[in-house]
């Protein structure tokens, strides 16, 4: 806002004696002299601007009683400030104040003060003569310490000295006896003053992030707290006095170190929110189901209930957690009887083909060594067991082969909570990284063994130990090995036992009737059975509830007994011989038929592929071949081009074909990934299929056009410089571009800990290219020129992030669609909708510009068009109801 305009604000605030003035986020660089005009002030909002300094007529305002200056970039207070004696609240935070004068002492009648968020290092001691301050916040400076003689402020209720780097407190600030409020968080507090319990009068005390090791038992002195929050410290303990704060509402003890908590706590009766997530919590007490309220494993908005994500449980199990309170009272239930351990655990031998996994576990089964071993077509699936003590260990061995095409398959079986062989061929310069980014992206943290085999053959090989298991710390050990010789098995042999008995859910308990089921089913001789005649199973061995029982068959899969999936398409099939669907999937993609027609298959094609052709063979049932085909959709390795007809992109011809795009003016993004699973542009392509353009799509590419979005793409992988390109033209190619990236990030989040940067290409300099995120960064900082690296000119940030959309905000909308498409009633759905209508619509809007504008939104994820929900409905009711209003 122009200075004359701002006078023109003041002149009338004179004219009409205003008492208030709010000149906030106006852009002021000066506030005019003229200020001084407004004797009648008691109320100045000059916050959100870009003032430097104030004026020193600033002094005459004598009737003012609250002045807010926050957000601006003052770097000192003027003195003539201690001349407003009638100010009760005084709001400077959020500037660049490295000092506060010892004057402030004079502004006797402070009620408030905020002068959070600036760089002061120290206070002046004389703030200790403002007796009647009843709120003081100083979080967010650099203050080492405080002031001895706050003790002074008697009448403080509200106390915030946060994120600074305060070692101790003074011990005069247990004299503040009638402190409601104290946030000390955010410091590197190591302990608490011993007067603390003196401050009965607090109901809200904040300690999060410091370095807290233990807390005092004297803490329960504190009998009005409602609120309490200890996250982010040291504990590895708490006191079972803690129990004697019966007041307390909220209790949050996440990212600490507790093993276990006091059976105690649950006479904690008035908890509605208790925050136990990120700790190292492998058991619950029963008692817990006694404070009443939900147990949760993520948090969410409302955060009412017992939260425990990031805990490694065993009792109840982590399966049994996120089904909710219900599931985990059942799963106690189910133990007041007989129970045992469950001491079974999944291992899974993955690497190139003829690496000589099938080799090794031959070898770790006692068995003799085939030098003509022919190569694993699918998977080999092995039992083998061993004795700890007294206690009997089974494995569930699953032997991949290692053929490049069937990586994307690997996804239906890796799973966490198992343990990862990955054997290296000495004789070749092995992917060591990639099968390490493999085992990560599926199986999270589950730890790796590495064995270098046929060191007979090249004694010389080895890999860079150090740097490998510093990377992936999930490595439990190199191991160099001969399976032909038998060099090596004993010591591997030795270790994988022991490394075995660490796996997460080797101790979960199952109730006798849970391995009643499980024995069942592992006698029968069918390769698949339905969901009732799975149920009928757990009904007849008193597994009656449904949680119990989905959570028996999460298990089941997870230890490879079954195969299981929970969509609705794939739901009534439980697979009892995990090879008979590996199988046949992978008779699908290595059919040469298939091969021949570049990846279209014939429905009808499949009584072929399927065949039983040799003894031995699996049978599979025609009724059968539309769960096969909606595994592979569910796992994106086909898309439906019509009834009858689907296509694999991963067989698709490899040679780009000719086509027409001017990508002098395109849109130019790519994704740099550390590791690029072969699988990402197949899923893409499945994902955007609607869109492609004339069948124009290949084993590395595709080209889409859209026209609500007037616009066309290309979209090409390059595997060995692991980057994904986009190009993007047309009338709206930022919001179609919109949806390209949204569904790459989608793909990109189903792998664990998948390192993938945006990039930007500079227009004119595009073999440099900067980071998305990086400019993102320097926007919210308020830096626009920048020089990038590998550049030796300035370009502007906004100019840069101007060729792409700023994502996040129609990332968050379409969020926010999803949250809504979740909820089961649908007149609730339709509800929140109208509601989300209301916050995107402006007064301009009719029914076409509205529709227009969801429908951006929507496309992010184009099959939310298609979930039941009749938007149009939604955008009927949402202009019906407001000419009612009107």
């Amino acid at each position: 806002m122009e200075l004359n305009e701002i006078k023109d604000l003041i002149l009338k605030a004179k004219e009409s004696n205003a008492t208030t003035l709010d000149l906030s986020s106006k852009r002021l660089i000066l506030l005019p002299p003229e200020i001084a005009e407004l004797k009648n002030l008691t109320t100045l909002d000059i916050s959100g601007n870009q003032l430097t300094s104030m004026p020193p007529e600033i002094a005459e305002l004598k009737n003012l009683i609250t002045l807010n200056i926050f957000s601006n970039h003052l770097t000192s207070l003027p003195p003539e400030i201690t001349e407003l004696k009638n100010l009760i609240t005084l709001n400077i935070s959020s500037n660049r104040l490295t000092s506060l004068p010892s004057e402030i002492a004079e502004l006797k009648n402070l009620t408030t003060l905020n002068i959070s968020s600036n760089e002061l290092t120290s206070l002046p001691s004389e703030i200790t003569e403002l007796k009647n301050l009843t709120i003081l916040n100083i979080s967010s400076n650099q203050l080492t310490s405080l002031p001895l003689g706050i003790a002074e402020l008697k009448n403080l209720n509200t106390l915030d000295i946060s994120w600074n780097q305060l070692i101790s407190l003074p011990l005069g600030i247990a004299e503040l006896k009638n402190l409601i409020t104290l946030n000390m968080a955010w410091n590197q507090l190591t302990s608490l003053p011993p007067g603390i319990t003196k401050l009965k009068n607090l109901t809200t005390l904040y300690m999060f992030w410091n370095q807290l090791t233990s807390l005092p038992p004297e803490i329960t002195e504190l009998k009005n707290l409602i609120k309490l929050d200890i996250s982010r410290n040291e504990l590895t303990s708490l006191p079972p006095e803690i129990t004697e704060l019966k007041n307390l509402t909220r209790l949050d003890i996440s990212r600490n170190k507790l093993t276990s908590l006091p059976p105690e706590i649950t006479e904690l009766k008035n908890l509605t929110t208790l925050i136990l997530s990120d700790n190292q919590l492998t058991s619950l007490p029963p008692e817990i189901l006694e404070l009443g309220i939900d147990i949760e494993w993520e948090s969410n908005s409302a955060e009412k209930g017992i939260f425990l994500e990031g805990n490694p449980l065993e009792n109840p199990p982590i399966e049994i957690v996120k089904q909710g309170r219900e599931a985990v009272i059942n799963y106690f239930k189910s133990l007041e009887g007989e129970k045992k351990p469950l001491n079974e655990v999944k291992v899974l031998l993955v690497g190139d083909g003829e690496a000589g996994k099938t080799s090794l576990l031959k070898r770790l089964l006692g068995e003799g060594f085939d030098g003509n071993e022919h190569q694993t077509q699918g998977i080999n699936i092995k039992k083998w067991g061993f004795k700890d003590k007294n206690k009997e260990i089974k494995v569930n061995f699953w032997d991949f082969g290692g053929q490049e095409i069937m990586h994307a398959t690997h996804q239906f079986f890796l799973s966490k909570r198992s343990l990862y062989i990955l054997v290296l061929d000495s004789r070749r310069d092995e992917k060591a990284e990639y099968w390490l980014k493999h085992i990560k992206s599926f199986g999270g943290d589950s730890p790796v063994l590495v064995a270098l085999n046929k060191i007979d053959e090249n004694p010389s090989f080895e890999l860079n130990r150090k740097f490998l298991q510093e990377k992936y710390p999930s490595i439990k050990g190199f191991f160099r090995i001969s399976c032909k010789e038998d060099r090596g098995i004993e010591g591997f042999s030795r270790k994988l036992k022991k490394e075995l008995l660490k796996v997460e859910h080797m101790q979960i308990e199952w109730a006798k009737s849970w391995f009643e089921v499980k024995t069942k089913l592992e006698k029968m001789s069918c390769n698949f059975i339905t969901y009732e005649e799975y149920r009928n199973i757990c009904l007849e061995e008193n597994v009656s509830d449904k949680s119990s029982q989905n959570t028996l068959v999460d298990f089941l899969n997870n230890l490879g007994v079954i195969v299981h999936f929970k969509d609705i398409s794939l739901l009534d099939t439980h697979v009892l011989e995990p090879k008979w669907i590996t199988e046949g999937v992978y008779k699908i993609i290595n059919s040469e038929i298939l091969a021949k027609k570049k990846g279209v298959l014939r429905l009808s094609m499949l009584d072929e592929i399927l065949e039983q052709k040799k003894e031995g063979d699996y049978y599979y049932p025609p009724e059968r071949y539309g769960y096969i085909i909606n595994l592979m959709k569910k796992f994106e390795l086909c898309y439906s081009i019509d009834e009858e007809t689907v296509l694999l992109p991963d067989l698709l011809a490899v040679p780009e074909p000719n086509f027409d795009f001017d990508s002098n003016e395109s849109l130019k993004f790519f994704i740099e990934y550390d590791f690029l699973p072969r699988s990402i542009m197949p899923r893409f392509i499945v994902k955007m299929h609607r869109d492609i353009e004339d069948d124009l799509q290949w084993r590395t590419g595709v080209v889409l056009k859209n026209k609500q979005f007037n616009s066309c793409a290309v979209i090409r992988s390059d595997n060995e410089a692991k980057r994904i390109y986009i190009n993007v033209n047309g009338g709206q190619k930022r919001d179609y571009f919109s949806s390209i990236l949204f569904n790459l990030r989608e793909i990109n989040r189903s792998f664990e800990k998948l390192k993938a940067i945006e990039k930007i290409p500079l227009p004119d300099e595009p073999e440099i290219a900067v980071s998305y995120e990086h400019l993102v960064n320097l926007e919210e900082m308020g830096i626009d020129l920048f020089v990038p690296e590998g550049s030796k000119k300035k370009y502007r940030v906004s100019d840069l992030l101007g060729t792409v959309n700023n994502l996040s905000k129609q990332e968050e909308l379409l969020e926010e669609i999803l949250n809504i498409l979740k909820k089961n009633n649908e007149d609730e759905k339709l509800e929140e909708i109208f509601k989300f209508l209301k916050k995107i619509a402006d007064e301009s809007d009719n029914e076409g510009t509205l529709a227009k504008k969801l429908n951006t939104v929507i496309m992010l994820k184009p099959s939310v068009a298609g979930c039941g929900v009749d938007f149009n409905e939604a955008i009927n009711l949402f202009f019906k109801r407001k000419r009612q209003k009107s």
